[in-house]
């Protein structure tokens, strides 16, 4: 599943697409666990992007943004790395993905609502 960094801290400006990859985390999380109790064989990974120059949301050019090669090279190289992964998460996306964790959370925040 892809979700977002912003499933971990909203951006003001698109709350109905932090919200919605914020459920699809959720989501994800209980289907793993659903899944690994079933004895399936069923890998669900979440794959966590920081923005990327896409046209999504006009970020092509967006200085701000990670260049798309760069995230999907660093992705599959994460991936190869760790194939039985739960998170896929590149390091320009991972303050954002952990900021609750290193109670940087408020600050980010903040950081993201002024860019």
């Amino acid at each position: 599943n892809v979700t977002s960094a912003l499933a971990f801290v909203p951006y003001q400006s698109t709350p109905t697409y932090s919200a919605t990859k914020a459920a699809l985390h959720s989501f994800s999380e209980s289907l793993r666990i659903q899944l690994a109790g079933a004895d399936t064989g069923v890998q669900v990974i979440e794959m966590v992007p920081p923005g990327v120059q896409t046209p999504l949301f006009g970020q092509q050019d967006s200085e701000h943004a990670m260049p798309l090669d760069d995230f999907l090279t660093e992705a599959l190289d994460l991936l190869r790395e760790k194939p039985d992964a739960k998170e896929i998460v590149v390091e320009r996306a991972r303050f954002i993905r952990d900021a609750v964790a290193t109670g940087t959370y408020d600050d980010v925040l903040a950081m993201i609502a002024g860019s």
